[in-house]
């Protein structure tokens, strides 16, 4: 079990690092926009929806990385004041409606994404770029994140039954 652990949580710490690189991007692409509107006076088509894509990906491909780090936004009045076991307890409790709200998203993600490449579906806008890879990068992200929240899963039960994290 730790090697396929270890193997989701460095999925998790790859795919936080490639959607890292994505706020570079928005910057630059934002850089590039500012510079050939002002200076050249020739704006882009293709820079507002290039960085709304980044964007997107980066949000998208940082949640396994956040879950493996922690560092969801999570009500602490309570939760900071119990200790590991109980911690892990209430986590294992709220894994089961994490489970069933990401399933049902990936089933109607996985369904949107092939019905947009069926259609070869694009934005409508002047730059009218596919929308498929979006898609394909939204169900990547939600696989991903239930991968992590199932890892992490696993590691509270193994706190609960050991009183160790592994």
């Amino acid at each position: 079990m730790g090697r396929i652990l270890g193997l989701l949580d460095a999925t998790s710490r790859w795919t936080g690092k490639i959607a890292s690189l994505f706020s570079l991007l928005t910057a630059l692409v934002i850089t590039y926009e500012i510079f050939v509107r002002q200076v050249l006076v020739r704006p882009t088509v293709w820079a507002a929806e290039a960085t709304v894509f980044a964007c997107g990906i980066l949000y998208l491909l940082g949640g396994p990385w956040t879950l493996l780090e922690d560092k969801h936004v999570r009500v602490d009045a309570l939760y900071g004041r119990l200790s590991p076991k109980a911690r892990a307890l209430a986590d294992c409790f709220t894994y089961f409606p994490f489970c069933l709200y990401l399933l049902v998203m990936i089933w109607a993600t996985g369904n949107y994404a092939m019905e947009s490449m069926e259609l070869g579906e694009s934005t409508m806008s002047p730059w009218n770029p596919p929308i498929w890879p979006m898609k394909l990068i939204m169900l990547t992200a939600l696989v991903l994140v239930f991968l992590q929240g199932t890892a992490k899963f696993l590691r509270d039960l193994v706190l609960l039954a050991t009183g160790r994290r592994p």
